[in-house]
């Protein structure tokens, strides 16, 4: 009797082709919350290298008065005496950073890092891994990566000013273009006379380490010691992945409602067929268990579909759009998942629940 084929989950969607492909179809569009998250966390991934960075960088600058010079000067001279840090000083100006596009088409500003020498830049380039040829770099060169250069349409030797770049103050030239996939712009600003702040890093240390490190060292010491641009930049995205998730599950209730419409038709007129496997022995637990069956193939194949499209659909966006503007459309985020997994649940599992109680009900001899 468990051989009947048609209990089969494959026999009724190859006898259902139309009913099964229009299920089929409403499923697939839960994959699409997928490449949304993608494109949202794509946003947040432009600041992967400013992090990363920042966590092997501490600044620490001087406040305003008398008193706080003294402090500075004191901690400047703990650093120095500390066999597990390293510095360079810089000025005490403030340089913000280029602002580039992002694939939601948002204009956002990128981190800066400013030095008072070609050598002090070339110490910590080693420290951060940063490879290039930088035999063109002088006093006001700035310093960008590939993807930097392709979005502000940017080459070796240009002048960068206010006309191209609103944050900045005075004229610059691009001396080196490198490849670290970062939007960050470094700055080469001599000024002897205002060394008012200093990047510290370490040989052991970094991260959260190293700030608290940094931060224990200097104590009570009226110095500003500045927080990992993790911990600045990433609260700030936090309201879009909040609606991102909103969005997610308003979107797989509204699916849910509509595929659940559109099933209980096709359900409805199969009582006959489930009464009729009821009263050949099968049990109701074995009766969800197609229904179960049937659901999770067609949303197998759904996700299947899917998933297949938006990785062809992020390949071609890539190479055709993206890679000329210095861009990446993520294949995959964790933002993506949860939200595809939010809204799969959130269909499949009231479905077969409710079809298989449905179903589980069904008794011949009603008919």
């Amino acid at each position: 009797m468990k051989n009947i084929k048609p209990f089969s989950a494959l026999y009724y969607m190859k006898e259902n082709r139309r009913r099964s492909v229009i299920c089929i179809f409403m499923m697939f569009l839960a994959t699409i919350m997928f490449l949304v998250g993608n494109f949202i966390h794509s946003e947040m991934y432009t600041f992967e290298k400013e992090f990363e960075y920042s966590d092997k960088l501490v600044l620490v600058s001087l406040q305003t008065t008398d008193e706080d010079f003294r402090d500075f000067a004191d901690f400047k001279k703990a650093v120095e005496q500390d066999d597990k840090l390293e510095m360079v000083m810089r000025s005490g100006y403030g340089f913000g950073g280029m602002q580039h596009g992002t694939v939601l088409d948002f204009e956002v500003g990128g981190c800066s890092f400013m030095f008072n020498s070609v050598e002090d830049m070339k110490a910590v380039f080693e420290r951060l891994g940063i490879d290039g040829d930088f035999s063109r770099c002088k006093n006001r060169s700035i310093i960008i990566s590939q993807d930097m250069a392709k979005n502000k349409g940017l080459k070796i030797g240009d002048t960068v000013d206010k006309s191209i770049e609103r944050n900045l103050d005075g004229k610059y030239t691009v001396d080196a273009i490198i490849d670290d996939g970062s939007y960050c712009t470094f700055f080469i600003y001599e000024d002897n006379d205002n060394l008012a702040r200093m990047y510290i890093y370490s040989d052991s240390m970094e991260g959260k380490e190293l700030y608290d490190y940094v931060k224990k060292l200097a104590g009570d010491r009226k110095v500003q010691v500045t927080e990992p641009e993790r911990d600045e930049i990433l609260p700030q995205f936090y309201i879009f992945y909040v609606l991102f998730y909103l969005i997610d599950i308003l979107i797989a209730i509204v699916l849910a409602v509509t595929i659940n419409s559109v099933v209980t038709g096709q359900y409805l007129k199969r009582t006959y067929e489930f009464g009729i496997y009821k009263a050949l022995g099968r049990s109701k637990k074995e009766i969800y268990k197609k229904v179960a069956a049937e659901v999770l193939s067609m949303n197998f194949i759904a996700c299947l579909a899917g998933f297949a499209a938006i990785f062809l659909f992020t390949y071609l966006i890539n190479e055709l759009v993206y890679e000329q503007k210095g861009l990446h459309l993520l294949y995959s985020s964790g933002i993506g998942w949860i939200g595809f997994f939010i809204c799969d649940i959130l269909i499949v599992v009231p479905l077969i629940l409710s079809k298989g109680r449905l179903m589980s009900r069904a008794d011949v001899t009603e008919f």
